[in-house]
């Protein structure tokens, strides 16, 4: 039996275990996905006390994925170039890094995306804002606007980018998304938005039916976003679409079959009803 597991800080609100596990007992392998809890000062310990254990591989969330990047000893092309994984596969002397959320926000967003990817507003500027970054560049949009708290951190974000895919980044204060939402066709939350902190910058007026929002993190309490999403009958993604895309790529880089999506969503969005309301 292998052991893998999903590293966070927090992690009680992970859904990776059951979306795992469930995959892992349909195809009949005989592993195991448990979640671990590690402070950032001790994610370097505990990645190099997993590998030594014989962790077959990992996921890696808020608030990581750019340090364990860093500890990678190789990253893939996607990776290297958005400097933040989610997936650790195991290698003899170390890990080697993926970045599952860049397929995750495509197989999200190419559906409904047809002629619409002219402005798109993302807010955050972390490991998964670059992931989205990146997504956006492969699907070809035209001009991105990043939203952050720290307008420093999202302009060494927009630089990264303009500098090594020639993305148009334009960067401005989270108090101003309000604002710039109304002239985008696609709102990207890459933000703790519903796990750590509950308040929107974006409500209800600065949507329309037109819009596409799409959620990189997911919660068991509606969002003050989707909430807003859904009253203007804006097509939203939840953040459980998310997890089972990025999911499903992880689960074929650590056992080289492809899940049943359908299946993973359905454990998630069961977990998520079990601790009081529906996902």
């Amino acid at each position: 039996m292998a052991l893998l597991a999903v590293i966070g800080y927090p992690i009680s609100h992970s859904a990776s275990p059951v979306m795992h596990n469930a995959a892992l007992r349909a195809l009949g392998l005989p592993n195991r996905y448990i979640a671990i809890e590690s402070h950032p000062e001790t994610l370097q310990k505990t990645l190099k006390t997993l590998h030594k254990l014989g962790f077959k591989g990992l996921n890696i969330t808020i608030p990581h994925k750019e340090a364990a990047a860093r500890e990678a000893v190789k990253l893939s092309e996607e990776a290297e170039a958005i400097g933040a994984v989610n997936t650790l596969q195991r290698l003899d002397d170390g890990w080697v890094g993926y970045n599952t959320d860049v397929e995750g926000v495509e197989r999200c967003l190419s559906p409904h995306v047809e002629g619409r990817l002219n402005r798109v507003l993302v807010l955050g500027a972390g490991g998964a804002a670059a992931a989205a970054l990146y997504a956006l560049w492969r699907m070809g949009v035209e001009k991105v606007i990043v939203a952050n708290r720290s307008r420093e951190r999202a302009e060494v974000l927009a630089k990264r980018f303009r500098d090594k895919v020639g993305l148009n980044v334009r960067v401005i204060g989270l108090e101003e998304a309000s604002r710039e939402a109304r002239s985008v066709e696609i709102v990207i939350n890459a933000t703790p938005l519903g796990i750590t902190y509950h308040e929107s910058m974006i409500g209800p007026e600065d949507l329309t039916k037109h819009h596409i929002v799409l959620d990189m993190v997911y919660s068991n309490l509606p969002t003050p976003l989707q909430r807003a999403a859904i009253s203007t009958d804006a097509l939203y993604i939840d953040g459980v679409k998310m997890l089972v895309e990025q999911g499903a790529r992880a689960f074929k880089i650590f056992h080289g079959v492809e899940p049943d999506r359908a299946l993973m969503e359905r454990a998630v969005r069961s977990w998520l009803a079990r601790r009081g309301v529906p996902g």
